[in-house]
């Protein structure tokens, strides 16, 4: 991902102006399908076929448009990292049992990486913003609708028409909820993180909710620099009349908070060890312990795991499914990928869109400790974390508008963007 000066925005309107919006088309289908794919029942190969091309089709853009089509730009260690990676998902798949399974979504994974390179070799800031404004208010519609559709009194959201369940619906919500910051009039960005909020807390599904605080904390405190002074106001006030707030209402707030987390349900609570993953964690380890080098088959711990339907985290999965070196390896390239990013949020012209992506990133990795997968191509939650940690080494000119920024130091403030807190006052003075 690159600044836009004036000249690339030359080259950009005329070679890049649909990449933005291609991207947010991308991850909309990819829900879209999936969703369509499980109403159908999964009939045969409908499901499989349709999941692929909604993953690989944007291949195709960029073989006939004026993009690259070959990535290019990325470090020797990422290419190194993922180049591991590949090679022990495929050795664990030889020695799985279920070897088909496992190649299958292999070959899959490794076809998705390449469209995501794809898109981070020809997005600049600008499209990233463009894409994600895109997801953000496509995805409100839909998954409001599905919402509506699927609402059962009594049960939890994303259950009631048994086609998803409230953990993955709300999954994909919560990257709706954290690129609805990519938004710049807040007329649009707060209907939506208010919308999508709810659906959230109305799924009860408690990593989803609290990876979206992460990401929205960690996106609001991304952009400190180019607040500006009326932003923090306006910060400062939220802040205290939610304190007071809170304060005044504090046993309805911890009653709710308790309810909602299930503190002291027998069943999901403390005393259950997390719904039980405690136990189901433990299991899980000792299944990497007996396969410490190639693992059970990437993707395919479930099909070995016997006391829980999967290990409800991430990370253990995928130390388990591909074994030690090529867990390293994709810890490798998710940290430097997640450093590029950060250097790039130092950048003022790239700070809007890179906190989005920072967010996302971070967001996803504490939602990896509950949920089933850490690196996967079902869903756009996981597809944003990839472009997220997926860029390009930065160029000279994005390095020395980084180390610019950073001299600034936290005490001092940029210029406004329009992005900020206050954006409708900066467009009011810039129309002045």
């Amino acid at each position: 991902m690159t600044s836009t000066t004036d000249e690339d925005e030359l080259s950009f309107s005329d070679n890049q102006t649909w990449s933005g919006l291609v991207l947010g088309l991308w991850l909309t289908g990819v829900f879209a399908g999936s969703l369509f794919g499980r109403m159908e029942g999964r009939k045969g190969h409908v499901y499989e076929i349709i999941m692929l091309m909604s993953l690989v089709w944007p291949a195709g853009y960029f073989l006939l448009s004026r993009c690259r089509f070959i990535p290019s730009g990325f470090s020797a260690g990422t290419i190194a990292g993922l180049a591991v990676f590949g090679i022990f998902c495929g050795f664990s798949a030889l020695v799985s049992q279920a070897p088909l399974e496992s190649t299958q979504y292999t070959a899959l994974t490794i076809l998705t990486i390449i469209v995501v390179l794809q898109f981070t070799t020809n997005l600049d800031a600008a499209q990233y913003e463009i894409g994600m404004k895109t997801y953000a208010v496509i995805m409100a519609a839909l998954v409001s609708g599905f919402a509506l559709y699927d609402y059962v009194p009594g049960r939890r959201l994303g259950g009631g028409s048994e086609i998803l369940n409230p953990a993955s619906f709300a999954l994909v919500t919560m990257s709706v909820f954290i690129t609805a910051m990519a938004i710049r009039r807040a007329v649009v960005r707060i209907p939506i993180l208010v919308t999508m909020g709810t659906v959230i807390y109305l799924t009860g599904a408690r990593a989803s909710a609290l990876a979206a605080m992460v990401g929205l904390a960690i996106t609001l405190f991304s952009r400190r620099r180019t607040a500006g002074t009326s932003g923090y106001l306006l910060l400062a006030v939220c802040i205290i009349v939610g304190a007071a707030l809170a304060a005044y209402y504090s046993e309805a707030v911890v009653r709710g908070i308790t309810d909602f987390f299930a503190i002291q349900d027998r069943h999901r609570g403390l005393e259950s060890g997390g719904s039980g993953r405690l136990e189901t964690w433990k299991t899980t380890w000792n299944l990497f312990l007996s396969h410490p080098i190639l693992g059970v088959g990437f993707r395919t711990h479930e099909v070995v795991l016997k006391v829980a339907s999967s290990a409800h985290n991430g990370y253990l999965a995928l130390l388990a499914e591909i074994g030690v070196i090529g867990f390293v390896a994709v810890l490798f390239v998710t940290l430097t990928g997640l450093y590029k990013t950060w250097r790039r949020n130092q950048d003022p012209s790239q700070t809007f869109s890179s906190s989005v992506l920072l967010g996302l990133a971070c967001g996803y990795c504490v939602l990896a400790i509950f949920e089933r997968y850490f690196i996967n191509a079902g869903n756009p939650t996981s597809l944003l974390f990839l472009l997220s940690i997926l860029g390009p080494v930065l160029s000279q000119g994005e390095l020395e508008a980084a180390e610019s920024g950073l001299a600034h130091g936290d005490g001092e403030t940029e210029e406004f963007e329009p992005g900020s807190l206050d954006d409708d006052a900066f467009e009011a003075r810039a129309g002045a």
